[in-house]
């Protein structure tokens, strides 16, 4: 990796308290993290960051890497983005926050979600993807007096137990509902149903069964949680079909494709418009800050003020920090042809993957799309449903992230997750890069 001093060579005292700061938060925090995903990142080694800038992460022993993992993604821009936390720095002298009636921010942001996003005709901004999605889903269920949800195999939709089911079921749970976590509430989990992704046949089945009592579809439209499965024409055409049809209201999940594959959401990449859209992540380029948007009639039932009286709520929902953080990365990303720059950029990534996968005679496949993108050992062929991500060799992709970490690059050891560019990458990272995966695959 690199290092922070002249000698090229790490201070063993310096790798000694990075160790004990990690002994610490094992104390104190459990799984050392403050989420299990996060904890993952042991798995390579003690790790513990100081600071970030651009593309790379230093720990608190002055390792530096290239960072491939961006927070689970929203560092679309590159982190310390100077424009971004300018404007942050800007709205925190005005008042963070000041829970009673509107801001200039939040109408600025809301105009820019409505001219961009097909769907979304009105906003309301939360703090979370998991928030996002929980505020979706209630306005469906409010909607059409149903309580039935319909989600896809290989989609995370947040922690929350309306719908963290059927995210990574093990072989034999397969096509049945299984809860992704200890503790949820078993009327939650009876009430999310379960279909394969890329499926019009299964899906029209369930529609068949069960299509006067949904209140919802979810999905992301491109199910980034297990690598990248992308959406059959098809498949999203019969999708948008039955759930007119029924009058159930179609959930796109942008949390992780909006404003990092388009400003305007792979919905209008792919021509289809749902009714509600969630975005999170990408939207603020760190900053804490998301939204739920769509229909103005599905929107308006949480006026406050209304019959409906459906409830969005939320005490720091609409924080300035991150709707100027929201404003700046937005106008960025339209200004600048972010995306047009990253796919460019990741196509190199996946191309430059694959022929060395092939020059190595290693099993495995690059997947991904536009600043995505994921290596999958032991597996081939297009993945088109979560059962084609079934049998991954983990062993060797963790194998693979401890050897490119030893080389300076960061990116979490979950073999069913996925690599992200930001703006701030360049040729010379794609270079360092690829040239590490050689040395670590010709070590494989």
């Amino acid at each position: 990796m690199l290092t922070g001093n002249d000698s090229g060579m790490t201070d063993p005292n310096d790798d000694a308290a990075m160790s004990e700061l990690v002994d610490r938060a094992r104390e104190l925090i459990p799984g050392g993290a403050q989420t299990g995903l996060r904890a993952q990142a042991y798995e390579t080694g003690d790790v513990a960051f100081d600071s970030a800038s651009e593309a790379t992460l230093t720990t608190v022993s002055g390792e530096r890497y290239t960072d491939y993992h961006l927070g689970f993604g929203p560092i679309v821009l590159g982190h310390a983005h100077d424009g971004v936390d300018k404007a942050a720095r800007a709205a925190i002298d005005d008042g963070v926050l000041y829970g009673a009636g509107t801001t200039t921010l939040e109408v600025e942001v809301a105009e820019r979600l409505v001219n961009l996003v097909p769907s979304i005709e009105m906003v309301n901004f939360c703090n979370s993807g998991s928030e996002a999605t929980y505020h979706a889903i209630r306005l469906a269920r409010a909607a059409t007096g149903n309580e039935k949800v319909l989600k896809f195999e290989g989609c995370y939709h947040g922690w929350h137990d309306y719908v963290d089911v059927s995210v990574y079921p093990p072989a034999d749970r397969v096509g049945e509902r299984y809860p992704e976590s200890d503790g949820m509430l078993s009327a939650a989990v009876e009430n999310t149903l379960v279909a394969p992704f890329n499926d019009p046949d299964a899906l029209e089945d369930v529609f068949r069964e069960h299509g006067d009592e949904l209140a919802a579809v979810i999905l992301e439209p491109i199910p980034h949680s297990v690598g990248c499965l992308l959406p059959e024409p098809e498949f999203l055409e019969r999708l948008r079909e039955v759930t007119e049809s029924h009058d159930v209201p179609l959930v796109f999940d942008e949390v992780i494709s909006g404003f990092r594959h388009s400003p305007r959401g792979v919905q209008y990449e792919f021509g289809v418009t749902p009714d509600l859209t969630c975005v999170a992540k990408a939207l603020g380029n760190g900053y804490p800050v998301a939204a739920v948007g769509g229909r103005a009639d599905l929107l308006a039932q949480a006026g406050g003020d209304n019959e409906s009286g459906v409830v969005i709520s939320g005490t720091y929902s609409g924080s300035l920090p991150g709707l100027a953080a929201a404003r700046e990365t937005i106008d960025t990303i339209v200004e600048e042809d972010v995306q047009g720059y990253l796919t460019n950029l990741g196509d190199r990534y996946r191309d430059g993957l694959t022929d060395l996968l092939e020059d190595h005679a290693i099993d495995g496949r690059v997947v991904g799309h536009r600043s995505i993108f994921s290596v999958q050992f032991g597996v081939d062929g297009e993945p088109r449903t979560y059962e084609d991500v079934l049998g991954l060799d983990e062993e060797r992709f963790r194998a693979f992230a401890a050897g490119m970490r030893e080389r300076g690059q960061f990116f979490t050891p979950n073999p069913y997750k996925r690599h992200h560019l930001s703006f701030a990458h360049d040729e010379s990272h794609l270079e360092s890069y690829l040239d590490a995966a050689d040395a670590v695959l010709d070590e494989l």
